[in-house]
């Protein structure tokens, strides 16, 4: 008595051409990603820069008093909230991100020699772990 298993090409390369075709439309998985940068960047906001590595350098003394004698947030990058409401996420088939189209937001992304660096953005590795999370998920319900 011998033991035999067959498969049916024929279905199992339907079933592929099925994922091949909706694999390409991936503006799911990239509204999602773009939402999770979009919650990064507030959540800098709200928590000082602590989430940022490495995080957001306190504000100098001087600015500090002058920020609490007008009212302000002793945070620093909020003061009108302009600057933390400008970021908008973003998304289409092929990308996605948030971003700020103000234009000192490079500014205080990079720094400049009188202020210190405190970006707002994720890391280039904090965006590819979110996205490799969300489209491991996003392939694996296709594959369902």
């Amino acid at each position: 008595m011998s033991v035999t298993v067959q498969v049916d090409a024929r279905s199992a390369l339907s079933r592929l051409d099925r994922l091949i075709i909706e694999s390409r439309d991936r503006t799911q998985p990239n509204r999602q990603l773009s939402v999770q940068l979009y919650g990064w960047t507030q959540r800098a906001f709200r928590e000082g820069g602590a989430s940022q590595t490495p995080s957001w350098a306190p504000l100098a003394t001087s600015t500090a008093k002058r920020k609490a004698q007008q009212g302000y947030s002793s945070l620093p990058l909020v003061r009108t909230g302009h600057y933390r409401q400008s970021f908008r996420p973003f998304y289409d088939n092929d990308r996605a991100g948030v971003g700020s189209e103000v234009p000192y937001s490079k500014y205080h992304e990079a720094g400049t020699r009188k202020m210190p660096a405190r970006p707002a953005l994720p890391s280039e590795r904090v965006a590819t772990d979110y996205a490799v999370q969300i489209y491991q998920r996003w392939a694996a319900n296709l594959a369902r």
